[in-house]
């Protein structure tokens, strides 16, 4: 890959330029402005100036409020907008066909001009994010996470939500924000990044671009003016001793984190905390997953990770807890490896596997146009440094265990140390003070090191399929400038066929696939996460309502290694009883902690109530019950039943050459023309879908912050020529210029969250639409989306919604095929389902022949001629 061309607009704007083969462009803007830029008292102010930049950026002087107009254009166009807001910045980018990617370029960049808000808009959108906190409140991972940054951060702003706070939304007003915006929003904390197809013959393109950008962007849009500097807080790097705080939430099971105090991501030892971050807790094959869920069965899961943003960030330790007593053991455990590390005992295998995971991470970050532009954003802009990937690999490959040693005694000390758990409400509170007496602070503290002196084709994607003499059906893609391959083998299976076939199979295809890849005959799992991880490649299985299956990616580099390992998991399987128990465990975590999520609450009582009979409406989890029944042995049935040549597909997709693609297959048809399938008899007795008579209502109530309402019917299957009019009808509904969030978000304030919903099976599926909203906006909520509907059927769409809906389904499906790993699911599904792979010539043909008649036709069957399920979960 070429190297990024920097230029800068005449206003000092820095662009970053990237050309990247492939039917994709996309831009992004960046500006230093993140919640730790606000005052106290204007807490959330940067992330509701993202919400505020979506509006239509002329309503405050024309006095009429926005109507999406900015979404609406680039969804016509195929294109998806959205932004962000962190700590330290925020980004607002587009993505799209590259054949739109000057026009899209060229409306997305209105919202740079410098604006005046409209009070209607502000008072609509506060409304919103409001809405969001409360969803926020709500999850049990936000809370912890924010708890632990509160108990981490006492000064430094890294402590405040960057959501803000109700107090301060609320307090703010039109003039204030407009204030904070005029402040912040100035050229010298901006900066762009443009990755896609730049290069030409010409450079013809590439002018065309700059054009844009500088009329968009350049001095006569936005003066050339500096920032004065703010100082932020410093946090202290030590405490008297270690904070630990215990709360109750709404939740099964206790979940813990606790955090390191550590430098900043400049500092000369950040990229080297990752590899101890790494050895510790990256994988299964890590110091604490393999102590802490495989030998000590405490958790269910458990893991370290490096968070360092531009300022000092943390030392991350998490564990989901079995039970909350466990907690004791799982610090005896984790200050048990510390101190094996304080004693130099890191082996050179566990650093060379974290190291490679850390190389090859950055090579899985250029598969994707956002991804690049991403990456190349943040190096730029935050860090100052886009060679800075490159020397931090070479500290990363510098490391040993003499310095995990040094890392481990600087920084992971009570001194530095914050957590935090959260309890179901029915226990008393944890208390820390047995934990407490063993982290007593250390005599010394070592000091860290002084921090360095760095300041911050077009392709039809049309695959080669193919029949072995077993009868599998193999579908093949070459990138030959492809650093990565991924192989997805996907069979029929799942929920639907292990019920029918006997009903003790409930939940099975879920642990075959949770323990495929956990042991051989002459492998055990742990020996398996060595190669994997030690590749930094990815070997697991996935199942679902209709398929099981094995999928794998990896580099080019590791083929011969990772594909032995592939056909090893794939024909011989252990499915051992010490594997299936630890699954268990797991899964049973899975099915407890459901009613700790709303959302998940709501979606299982619609299935169970639209299904009834029918395969679908039972959980692909299982439940506790059946959980238990099951055996290793039940498994090896089902794996022997389902993998079989005529029941299955493969797909493999990268820098693989067709020979090596063609080495594998024979080796792999060869093992199954030994093999002694089962003959396939449970496809024939899945029960029918029942038509619903009359209306469902369903509630369960947890007196929690919002109320998530799903209300739908019966759908289609992948196979009903209905399709595609309904893709169209959803996109009319969805997406930001979508009737349904133009109707009940941007002009009523109703949620944060609401959106169409759609099912398609190998048997019928559903239709409906969702939202999430205050308990007292219920009623209200669920009018509206029905009005939303019966108004789009009984008038159809407009020729305007028509266009966007069809550009926007083929942008989104360019971009969602951008990875190896997509590129391969999506072949091997689609020839398992249709025995074919649709061309995305027959694709375009099928969506442009659509027409408004035949949308409002499919939503009056789906929608209005059948009752309805309404499921409330408050």
């Amino acid at each position: 890959m070429k190297k990024p061309e920097e230029l800068f607009l005449s206003n000092g704007i820095p662009v970053i330029l990237q050309h990247f083969d492939g039917p994709v462009g996309t831009l992004h803007w960046w500006n230093l402005t993140g919640s730790t830029d606000e005052r106290p008292e204007e807490a959330g102010f940067a992330h509701f100036l993202e919400h505020m930049l979506f509006k239509d950026a002329g309503a405050k002087d024309t006095g009429r409020a926005s109507t999406g107009q900015t979404a609406r254009v680039i969804e016509s166009l195929g294109g998806e907008i959205n932004a962000y807001t962190t700590f330290d910045q925020t980004v607002y980018h587009v993505t799209c066909s590259e054949q739109y990617w000057e026009e899209v370029m060229d409306n997305f960049s209105i919202m740079a001009k410098p604006q005046r808000f409209l009070k209607s808009d502000f008072e609509r959108e506060r409304e919103v994010i409001l809405e969001e906190l409360r969803r926020g409140e709500d999850s049990p991972d936000r809370q912890l996470y924010q708890n632990l940054f509160s108990q981490t951060y006492h000064k430094h702003p890294y402590g405040r939500p960057v959501i803000g706070y109700v107090k301060t939304l609320k307090a703010a007003n039109v003039k204030k924000l407009e204030a904070f915006y005029n402040r912040r929003y100035v050229s010298e904390q901006m900066g762009l990044v443009l990755v896609g197809p730049i290069d030409d013959t010409k450079g013809a393109r590439k002018k065309k671009i700059l054009n844009v950008l500088e009329k968009r962007f350049g001095k006569r849009t936005i003066p050339k003016k500096t920032l004065a500097p703010r100082v932020r807080p410093t946090e202290p790097v030590f405490a008297k001793g270690a904070r630990f705080q215990a709360k109750h939430f709404d939740i099964k099971t206790s979940e813990f984190a606790m955090s390191f105090r550590v430098p900043e991501l400049m500092h000369d030892d950040s990229a080297q905390l990752e590899v101890l971050s790494g050895v510790l807790g990256m994988g299964e094959s890590s110091r604490l997953y393999q102590s802490l869920f495989y030998e000590k069965s405490l958790v269910t899961d458990a893991s370290a990770s490096l968070y360092v943003p531009r300022d000092p960030g943390m030392f991350l330790v998490s564990a989901e807890l079995k039970n909350t007593a466990n907690l004791e053991g799982v610090m005896d455990a984790f200050l048990g490896h510390v101190k094996e590390i304080n004693g130099g005992k890191a082996t050179k295998e566990e650093i060379e596997r974290v190291v490679h995971n850390i190389e090859s991470e950055k090579l899985y970050s250029t598969q994707t146009v956002d991804g690049l532009a991403g990456r190349l954003g943040f190096l730029k802009y935050s860090l100052g440094d886009l060679n800075f990937d490159a020397e931090y690999i070479e500290k990363v490959k510098a490391v040993t265990p003499s310095t995990l040693k040094r890392l481990s005694e600087t920084y992971l000390v009570s001194e530095r140390m914050s957590g935090t758990l959260f309890q179901p409400k029915d226990e008393a509170l944890y208390s820390f003070r047995s934990i407490q007496e063993k982290l007593a602070p250390s005599t010394t503290v070592a000091k860290a090191a002084k921090p360095g002196a760095k300041t911050p084709a077009k392709g039809a994607l049309e695959p080669e399929i193919f029949r072995t003499d077993s009868g599998l059906h193999i579908a093949y893609y070459s990138r030959p400038s492809s650093p990565v391959y991924s192989m997805y083998l996907a069979a029929f299976g799942g929920t639907r066929s292990e019920i029918p076939l006997d009903p003790r199979y409930w939940g099975a295809s879920h642990l075959l696939a949770q323990i495929w890849a956990k042991g051989t005959g002459s492998l055990t799992s742990k020996q398996i996460s060595h190669i994997t991880e030690g590749a930094a490649a990815s070997l697991d299985g996935f199942s679902g309502r209709n398929t099981i299956g094995l999928q794998s990616t990896a580099l080019v580099r590791d083929w011969d290694k990772l594909s032995n390992l592939f056909e090893e998991v794939l024909f011989d399987p252990s499915f051992s009883e010490e594997e299936l128990a630890h699954a268990k465990r797991v899964t049973e975590e899975m099915i407890r902690s459901i009613p700790d999520h709303s959302s998940q609450v709501c979606s299982r009582l619609f299935m169970e109530n639209l299904f009834t009979k029918h395969p679908y409406a039972k959980s692909t989890l299982g439940d506790l019950d059946q959980l238990q029944r099951l055996k290793s042995a039940d498994l090896k049935a089902l794996h022997h039943r389902w993998i079989q040549p005529k029941n299955m597909t493969l797909s493999i997709v990268g820098g693989i050459g067709r020979g090596e693609v063609e080495s594998f297959a024979n080796r792999v048809d060869s093992k199954m023309r030994a093999s002694n399938p089962t003959p396939l008899t449970e496809l024939s007795h899945i029960p029918a879908h029942e038509k619903l008579v009359a209306p469902r209502w369903a509630h369960a109530s947890y007196q929690r912050e919002q109320t998530h309402i799903m209300m739908g019917s019966t759908g289609i299957s992948m196979h009903n020529p209905d399709r595609y009019a309904l893709r169209l009808m959803q996109n009319i509904l969805g997406g930001q210029s979508g009737r349904l969030f133009i109707e009940l978000r941007e002009k009523r304030s109703m949620a944060y969250t609401v959106s169409p919903m759609v099912m398609e099976g190998l048997d019928t599926g559903y239709v409906g639409t969702y939202i999430a909203c205050s308990p007292s906006k219920a009623e209200e909520a669920l009018a509206g989306m029905k009005n939303v509907l019966e108004t789009l059927i009984k008038k159809g769409p407009t020729e305007a919604e028509m266009t966007r809906a069809k550009n926007y389904y083929l942008g989104q499906r360019a971009m969602d095929l951008q990875s190896t790993w997509s590129l391969a699911g999506h072949f091997g599904l689609e020839l398992l389902y249709r025995d074919s792979v649709v061309s995305e010539t027959e694709i375009r043909k099928k969506i442009e022949q659509v027409s408004a008649k035949q949308v409002q036709k499919v939503g009056e069957k789906l929608f209005l001629n059948q009752p309805s399920v309404t499921v409330t979960v408050a």
